[in-house]
């Protein structure tokens, strides 16, 4: 008998475990492919270290062929799903050829994406940290940002250099916080124009607390260790807009900042939102044997699901929450359930008890609640640590993590910027009223064009007693269009309204704007 085809969209935690959940369980019955934007897996819970430099990023990830040997693994951006024809559209290689494969059974585990729409000026300005390049992006610009505080001599730039702000106060938000902290602190002995009393950290949260998924104690303490290593704290408080070099709060502060982080508000991924399925809560809704509503051969996990589970004091359901430990049980179930529905036996309905929650707050300090026991300090750290070494995938990536932590103790910091140095055709920038856009001595080495809004530009006379200006509007624009040409500016342009600006064959829109 020919074997049925299983296909898998995804290779964070629930399609890739799903697949070696699946090979080991029924190799013999399918032919299993998983397809995934890239050839390796990420475990999510050391991003924030990547970004501080305690791991390497290689040793963060594993490559997906010897993660799941006897699964073929497919580098492609999957476009469409069409149900009704059992058919998975792709491109494919350099040249994104499309191509189609066919199924029998299709599970669907592409995740979920930081939503920056939420606030206008998050997509061009605010920086995410959920896969291998939104850390590298984040490391490389916070580096980047003391090399130039170290050198510069305007001390409005430095204070912005140098003030880093991350918004969310859940598990990832206050990961990345611990870990900026932790970094700056232990190379700022490096820059010798800078102080520690210079470097400006805030927090940014929209409920009362930090940590909510713990219980308040560990959410205090996790707080106050916080506060003790300078870390300002914005509760009950949300981004309203971001703009090149502020981040604007709804209560109506303004922080300057080149650095701002988004951790919290999660979105659907526009292959969730376009293959005609019901959404439920912003996820794909998928019954309690994880198959998606009305198909009885599409499975999702992970992220992307939004998976009822029975509460025993409530008559109401709970959903399943976006964690690692979830997304491993789903992989098994959907696995256990495949091969039922392929053996004709009965399905069985997802349940999970998870054992617990833990965060690491840098500082050798974690806090963490497993089996009801809540921990925190030192000897939580460690457990955290030795946990998250029994979730990493195969003995060698556990051992390079493990020689990470133990030479990162004795070792200093590296604090060797590897960023991309390839030209920006275009980039789009946004600007608060009163934000300064040039000013006289700045070289100007790109095209700009406004998009929306209005900006004022001020040059001196000749005679120097008075001023000359110019308002420019949408559809306006000024500098050079050339890539190897530059110009200094002779005059200052600030913004006199909310403007979004589009900047043209700059070669790093980051560095030409400070």
């Amino acid at each position: 008998m020919s074997k049925q085809k299983v296909l898998i969209v995804g290779g964070g935690f629930a399609g890739a475990f799903a697949a070696k959940h699946l090979r080991r369980k029924a190799a013999d019955q399918f032919e299993i492919e998983l397809i995934n934007s890239t050839n390796y897996f990420v475990f999510q819970p050391l991003l924030p270290e990547v970004v501080s430099g305690t791991i390497s990023a290689p040793d963060a990830v594993t490559p997906l062929r010897y993660m799941l040997p006897g699964v073929s693994v497919r580098m492609a951006e999957v476009t469409n799903i069409d149900m009704h024809a059992k058919r998975v559209d792709l491109l494919q290689g350099t040249r994104r050829f499309p191509q189609s494969i066919d199924y029998d059974q299709l599970i669907i585990a592409v995740g979920q994406k930081t939503d920056l729409s939420l606030a206008p000026g998050l997509e061009a300005h605010g920086l995410c940290v959920r896969d291998l390049a939104g850390a590298h992006e984040l490391r490389n610009r916070v580096i980047q940002c003391l090399e130039h505080a170290d050198i510069t001599q305007n001390p409005d730039i430095k204070k912005r250099l140098l003030t880093f702000v991350v918004a969310g106060g859940g598990f990832s938000g206050v990961e990345i916080m611990g870990e900026l902290v932790e970094m700056i602190r232990r190379t700022l002995r490096f820059y010798p124009n800078i102080a520690s009393d210079e470097i400006r950290t805030v927090l940014i949260q929209s409920g009362d607390r930090i940590l909510p998924e713990l219980s308040t104690g560990l959410g205090s303490y996790a707080e106050e260790r916080l506060r003790a290593r300078n870390v300002e704290f914005r509760l009950s408080t949300r981004i309203e807009s971001a703009t090149a070099h502020a981040a604007h709060l709804d209560d109506g502060t303004r922080i300057p900042t080149d650095t701002l982080v988004i951790t919290a508000g999660s979105g659907p991924r526009r292959l969730a939102t376009n293959i005609g399925s019901e959404l439920r809560r912003g996820k794909i809704a998928v019954d309690e044997f994880l198959r998606v509503q009305g198909r009885e051969s599409v499975w999702c996990i992970g992220d992307a699901a939004s998976i009822p589970m029975p509460s025993a004091d409530s008559d109401q359901n709970h959903y399943a929450p976006p964690t690692a430990q979830f997304a491993i049980r789903e992989a098994r179930t959907v696995a256990d359930n495949i091969v039922a529905t392929a053996n004709g036996n009965e399905l069985t309905a997802f349940a999970y008890r998870p054992i617990g929650s833990l965060a690491s707050i840098g500082n050798y300090k974690a806090v963490a609640e497993l089996y009801g026991w809540r921990l925190s300090g030192l000897f939580a750290w460690l457990t955290w640590r030795a946990v998250y070494i029994g979730m990493l995938p195969g003995f060698s990536t556990r051992l390079r993590v493990a020689l990470n932590w133990l030479f990162d103790y004795f070792l200093p910091r590296s604090i060797v910027q590897i960023a991309n140095k390839s030209a920006v055709d275009t980039a789009r920038r946004h600007y608060a009223s009163g934000d300064l856009i040039c000013e006289p001595g700045q070289i100007v080495d790109g095209r700009y064009l406004v998009i929306t809004g209005t900006l004022e530009w001020r040059v001196p006379n000749p005679n120097g007693q008075r001023e000359v200006v110019r308002v420019i509007g949408p559809g306006d624009s000024w500098g050079e269009a050339g890539t190897n040409t530059t110009i200094l500016s002779a005059g200052t342009l600030s913004a006199t309204e909310r403007a979004e600006v589009l900047v043209m064959h700059r070669p790093d829109p980051f560095m030409a704007a400070l």
